[in-house]
């Protein structure tokens, strides 16, 4: 006897029908979770969890062949109290379980499972499959293991005939050939993937998650996606290196961003006890990571995937009209490279680093209506090894210049990936232009050249984006930094953007400004206020070698869909902020010192477009002038461009 499984289309599934709807977490241990809460009263939880949007509950109740808590004990009945609040509150609790290939039957899984779900009555069940396990299911025994193991539990949860099924694996398919993925996506509804990734940068939760996406896709299309996000932190690496990683508030954000632009309706984080206030991550060990889930509102339905209307796409490929390309013989490695790979045509080239680039490539779409469009490229499993593809996106509507989209195309592999989705003006001869060099700042990679599409897109639901209302010097009171002078009142700039100037014992090219202030007197800038030249995420306030103290800012893009950039300010007395606080343009951020060697008092102020800052909060590109111009942006010439509305200053 089987049993039935609702099963639910992803493009027409909405939050008011979802069997998991909106946001939500993974509980494992209720008791820590209340705890949390000041450890006396269950409904301070369900407060909690409503307060913070809250909309769906997945809770332990299993492991391998054992219930989970063991029944009867104090966790047992905190468990079940729990679930009786958040269930009054409105909230969906489902119930996971941990697999295991081996050495536990499948039968004792599957009755310990089942059993747990008839005594809470839970609406659906989640099959969790750790990642250090996934290796037990291996081969034709595994397979073997996985198919009893699914008959066993349907035939166990026939007293519960609507119960929906979950398969909640932690290995992509290509990284785990030989785990039966079959058996698991026959009997389950819903696929639940576990996304994580390795803080290198905002962009990596995106790239994840995408990766996710279209391998699902690819592998059951028919499921609905519901994607578990990394709301904790962890110790990590490999081949004997170990370090401590966390999931920043603003990657969650991202990851949730992403996660509405691919249209899927509902996604959920591991785990609420990781995300609030965990002693152990060194990093965010407060209420960072909830905070900023909590403050991520969604709409009260979602929206369907986007679909593209076949008339408005287009697609181009290498050679086809529309797609260019050239050299520059006079620069290194300035050779272009045709092949083939599954019937698709590319060019390859080699990456350059130290000269300027040598190929070059563009597509021109013929962009027949105004709207938002989801621009993608096809990257090729060979030939594309290079982790920094700068792809220049022309025409956006609300910039003044091409968007810099970096593109980690070692990651793909004979697949389609987006660049994002971006409002597009049919009137604009050079609306969705794209262009890419073989300049990537890589020796010795290759980079691939390849079709690229633009498909027609719902605009992105954006009324929760962040977006900012224009920028402000970092010094002067309110009343000169809202003047017409970039540098206020008596403020100047002792050593501008790209002079070549001597630091100490070795020269350089100043990758800022540093502002001073000597009237009336000497010094007058020392412990002048120092300030957020617009709203942001303040991604590192601690002391560096040479630099003293120093606040890094992400700041938000000034229109929708734009690129954000990164604000340096160093050589602070103190420090106002902390890492992962959000600001506003005009707060303060810290007052003005010297750096660490005593130097004069002053500001070292600079604008970074990349993510180097991020990266390194500490850079100095030296005599690299390259870099300079790649990494760094003249700050009085980016302030005087992205002035407040005088109604805003």
């Amino acid at each position: 006897m089987t049993v039935p499984v609702q099963t639910l289309s992803p493009a027409t599934a909405a939050v008011d029908d979802l069997p998991l709807p909106g946001k939500g977490y993974f509980v494992e241990d209720a008791a820590r979770v209340l705890a949390q809460m000041g450890g006396r009263d269950v409904g301070e939880v369900a407060r909690v969890a409503v307060d913070a949007g809250i909309q769906h509950v997945i809770m332990k109740i299993a492991d391998g062949g054992r219930p989970f808590p063991a029944p009867g004990t104090n966790q047992d009945r905190v468990m079940g109290k729990m679930l009786d609040a958040l269930r009054r509150a409105g909230i969906t609790v489902w119930g996971w379980t941990v697999l295991y290939g081996a050495p536990v039957s499948p039968q004792d899984q599957a009755r310990a499972l089942a059993q747990r779900a008839r005594q809470w009555q839970m609406p659906g069940l989640v099959l969790v499959i750790p990642d250090d396990g996934a290796d037990q299911w291996s081969g034709a025994a595994g397979a073997a293991r996985a198919r009893q193991y699914v008959t066993a539990l349907r035939e166990e949860l026939v007293p519960l005939p609507a119960a929906h099924l979950a398969f909640s694996p932690h290995p992509l398919p290509a990284r785990q050939p030989d785990f039966p993925f079959a058996p698991f996506l026959d009997a389950c509804d819903i696929v639940m993937p576990h996304v994580y990734w390795v803080a290198r940068g905002e962009g990596d939760a995106m790239a994840a998650l995408q990766a996710i996406d279209q391998k699902y896709n690819q592998l059951c299309p028919e499921k609905l996606l519901i994607p578990v996000g990394a709301a904790c932190g962890q110790v990590t690496g490999a081949r004997g290196r170990r370090y401590f990683w966390s999931a920043s508030p603003r990657q969650l954000v991202r990851f949730m961003d992403q996660a509405r632009v691919l249209g899927m309706p509902a996604f959920t984080f591991w785990r609420w006890e990781l995300a609030l206030r965990d002693p152990h991550n060194q990093r965010y060990n407060g209420a960072e990571l909830w905070d900023a889930i909590a403050a991520y509102p969604l709409p009260p339905r979602a929206d369907a995937p986007r679909a593209a209307p076949p008339n408005l796409a287009r697609e181009i490929g290498v050679d086809q009209p529309g797609y260019h390309d050239g050299l520059y013989p006079q620069f290194p490695a300035a050779a272009l490279t045709a092949s083939t790979r599954r019937e698709m045509a590319y060019k390859y080239a080699v990456t350059v680093a130290d000269t300027p680039s040598s190929v070059w490539a563009l597509w021109q779409p013929p962009i027949a209506a105004d709207g938002f469009y989801d621009i993608g490229v096809w990257v090729p499993g060979e030939k594309a090894t290079t982790r920094q593809a700068r792809y220049q996106i022309h025409g956006v509507q609300g910039e003044s210049g091409p968007l810099v989209v970096t593109l980690n195309q070692s990651r793909f592999n004979d697949e389609w990936v987006s660049l994002g989705v971006y409002e597009l003006d049919a009137q604009n001869p050079l609306s969705g232009r794209v262009n890419l060099t073989n300049y990537t700042g890589e020796r010795e990679r290759w980079v691939a050249f390849s079709s690229v599409r633009w498909r027609p897109a719902a605009p992105p639901d954006l009324a929760w984006a962040r977006l900012a209302d224009g920028f402000d010097a970092p010094v002067g009171t309110a009343a000169e930094r809202s003047s017409g002078n970039i540098w206020p009142g008596g403020w100047i700039d002792a050593n501008p953007f790209g002079s070549y100037y001597r630091l100490r014992a070795s020269y350089a090219y100043h990758t800022g400004a540093d502002l001073n202030l000597n009237t009336p007197h000497w010094d007058s800038d020392r412990g002048q206020p120092v300030y957020a030249i617009a709203s942001g995420e303040v991604t590192f306030a601690g002391w560096l070698r040479y630099w003293g103290n120093v606040v890094v800012v992400r700041h938000d893009p000034v229109a929708a869909g734009g690129a954000a950039v990164y604000s340096r300010c160093a050589h602070l007395a103190s420090m106002t902020v902390r890492r992962g606080q959000r600001v506003q343009r005009g707060q303060q951020v810290g007052v003005i010192g010297q750096d660490a060697q005593g130097g004069p008092f002053h500001l070292h102020f600079d604008i970074s477009p990349t993510e180097i800052l991020w990266h390194k909060p500490g850079d100095w590109p030296g005599l690299d002038r390259g870099r300079l111009l790649r990494d760094y942006v003249d700050p009085r010439a980016y302030l005087r461009a992205h002035r407040p509305p005088p109604d805003r200053r």
